[in-house]
């Protein structure tokens, strides 16, 4: 048995690792071709032929393989039966008496799906999010049935080989982060526990306990002082937000003070960075693609399902039928934006839908430095360029920040402490570094409580820290 210790954190857009041998912790290289090595971007691409790539190679493998290609569509009979209801046109005359069941016929209906027969491979992404969904229970890949499980290893297998290389033989025991919450419904939480540790499990890990992850991040920081203080931690990745209040006494050594530190509160939800790209997209590339348009002679407004669609980009493929493509022909001819309408025909036809979700990523992450980013997408028929200042993109977030600052409220209040008890905010994750995350922080707190720690390691580093005690 490997003497090395192990904490993982496997996010929802991002995993790293770290381990702690004899006291001193280190955050492990798992992805080189990434621009934080350090950091693996929890992505999983697998081909046609049964090949599995993990991390940026994978985003890289899917926008060359498969955007800008034609997608062919087919009925494929499932094979099975399901009962369905057959009515005909009623019998208007006054003496009629429709039975019970209002005059529907049962009848044997054949079950048909939708499939793309020339896809080269599926990419997936934000699978821990899927976690806590009790109906989804695995899917179909090119013929074969993975479950969500068996995924979720897929991209932990790296971590672990990362790992084990390191200490020479297979490390069994690890400390796996976990959000405060996964879901808000009940027994959705414990679904995605049980399911991540199962998939820690298939790829090798025996022994797997979970932390909070705000929690690891609390010691993360606290371990390295003597200070007694009061901590909050805000942790806001991609698809949690974590709120962790911490107290931690005098104490001397990694050892001394955890054993003296109290958890006062936590609180979370299960929205954050992903939730902030699905409201750009909404406000700034959907009316670029026609969603404010009026076609027909009715000036009908224009279906807003086909434009959820690019949101969920993994199936954008399905309104790439013929029936749908023809519609948005003859809808261009009548709409009031024929452009707009000819820029959703070819982002659905050329698959465009990942590369549009990454420029709005990138404009997001612009916005945490710069005053102003510009929304480019230029492919073909899609001529999109949009300004995004901050004080629009605060107020389009806005909805979506007063979800995650209610966590506040409630981890103060389950700690039973106020604002200005608090003596440092530690912030993590990606969208903790949005400028209006920290200016409601800042007035919050004061700006001079306020401090940042490693966007994609601190979370892994506090985990390696508990695993010497576990």
């Amino acid at each position: 048995m490997a003497k090395l210790c192990c904490g993982v954190d496997f996010g929802t857009s991002n995993s790293s690792v770290a381990v702690s041998e004899n006291g001193a912790v280190r955050v492990l290289d798992i992805d080189h071709l990434n621009d934080s090595p350090k950091s693996l971007p929890s992505l999983l691409y697998m081909s046609s032929e049964g090949e599995t790539i993990v991390g940026r190679a994978a985003a890289n493998a899917f926008i060359e393989r498969n955007v800008d290609r034609e997608v062919i569509l087919q009925q494929v009979d499932l094979g099975i039966d399901i009962e369905g209801y057959v009515a005909s046109e009623p019998d208007k005359s006054d003496g009629y008496r429709p039975p019970e069941d209002g005059g529907r016929l049962r009848e044997a209906v054949r079950a048909h799906a939708t499939v793309e027969v020339n896809s080269p491979g599926r990419l997936f992404q934000s699978i821990k999010s899927s976690l806590r969904f009790k109906d989804f229970k695995g899917t179909e890949v090119f013929g074969q049935l993975y479950q969500i499980e068996e995924l979720t290893a897929m991209i932990l297998k790296p971590i672990k080989e990362a790992v084990d290389a390191l200490a020479g033989e297979p490390v069994e025991r690890a400390v796996f982060g976990r959000p405060v919450h996964f879901s808000m419904r009940p027994g959705e939480d414990d679904v995605a526990e049980e399911r991540l540790r199962r998939a820690a499990e298939l790829v090798g890990f025996k022994d797997v306990t979970f932390f909070f992850e705000p929690v690891a991040a609390c010691v993360e920081y606290a371990i390295a002082t003597d200070r007694k203080q009061r901590l909050m931690v805000v942790d806001i990745g991609g698809g949690t937000c974590d709120i962790c209040v911490m107290e931690f006494g005098g104490a001397h050594g990694a050892a001394e003070r955890l054993a003296e530190s109290r958890i006062l509160g936590v609180a979370g939800v299960p929205i954050a960075g992903d939730a902030i790209d699905k409201e750009m997209i909404r406000a700034k590339v959907f009316p670029c693609l026609g969603s404010k348009s009026r076609y027909g002679p009715s000036k009908l407004p224009m279906p807003q399902h086909i434009y959820n669609a690019i949101i969920d980009w993994q199936n954008l493929y399905k309104l790439n039928t013929e029936e749908i493509i023809n519609w948005l022909i003859a809808t261009e001819v009548s709409s009031t934006q024929p452009e707009a309408i000819r820029s959703l025909r070819t982002l659905i036809q050329r698959n465009y839908g990942y590369p549009v979700v990454r420029k709005v990523e990138s404009a997001k992450k612009l916005l945490s430095t710069e005053w102003e980013a510009n929304l480019e997408i230029h492919k073909e028929a899609i001529q999109i360029s949009e300004k995004l200042g901050r004080t629009e993109f605060t107020h389009i977030i806005e909805p979506t920040l007063d979800d995650m600052f209610a966590s506040i409220d409630e981890a103060e209040q389950v700690a039973g402490v106020k604002s200005e008890d608090i003596d440092c905010v530690l912030t993590t994750g990606g969208t903790s570094l949005i400028p209006a995350v920290r200016r409601m922080l800042a007035t919050r707190f004061g700006a001079e409580k306020l401090l940042h720690r490693d966007t994609f390691t601190s979370v892994a580093t506090g985990l390696a820290v508990v695993s010497q005690y576990a």
